[in-house]
This record gives C-alpha cells, structure tokens and sequence, in this order.
C-alpha cells in the first residue's frame, strides 16, 4: 500500500473566486485524497463573506487585519516556510491569480516539496 501524502492547500482567497477555491479543494482532494493543512488568507471583510464556504470546505480563514500592499501575500509566504519546516508536507497547493510567489515556490522547491499551482 502506498503511504499517503502530506498535502498543503494555502490559498490567496483575496485573489481568486469562490469557484475557484472550491474547484481547488475538490481537484486537490481528487489528486491526493486528502489535504492535511487548508488555509486561506484574505482581509476581514473577505472572511466575513465568505465563512459558509470556508466552513464547508473545512479552511481555515487566516485573517490578515493590515491593509497594506501585499500583505496578504506576505503573510502566506511566511506561513508556508513556516509550516514547511514544521510540518515536512510532500505536496504544497498554492491557489492564486497572481505570479506574485515565484520565489516562494523556488524556496519550496529547494526544501523538497513538489509545489502545484491553481488560478484563474
């Protein structure tokens, strides 16, 4: 039997849409059958709109309270190598519109993780 996969899904939910979150949870559970770690990062507005999805989806909505330019982005990057180290996932699933973590992705890669991108 194979062993499973320890997969990532880190989302950029202020970039992408509703459709596009779920259509991700769906065809990362399809690929890997399961997702060890699902987050979405967005501004408290974004998180308030939309609670029903996340909860359904079971992500964790990491509130970003600054409004700064990418902060975001900045948030989820960090995170990531956060979680990298802590957590040694096989798979990281980024969820984006934005070509924004082309070095984040590079340092993944450098950690041993296979790194997939979804987006618009």
């Amino acid at each position: 039997m194979t062993p499973t996969l320890r997969v990532m899904l880190l989302i950029d939910a202020d970039n992408v849409s509703a459709d596009v979150i779920e259509q991700a949870v769906q065809r990362t559970m399809d690929e890997y059958g399961a997702i060890h770690v699902r987050r979405a990062y967005c501004n408290a507005e974004m998180a308030v709109n939309r609670q029903a999805l996340f909860k359904r989806l079971s992500v964790r909505p990491m509130v970003n309270l600054s409004a700064g330019k990418n902060s975001t982005d900045i948030a989820l990057a960090v995170d990531a190598i956060d979680l990298v180290i802590a957590e040694r996932p096989d798979v990281v699933v980024l969820v984006s519109s934005d070509s924004d973590f082309a070095p984040l992705v590079v340092r993944l890669r450098e950690k041993g993780c296979r790194v997939c991108g979804i987006g618009q």
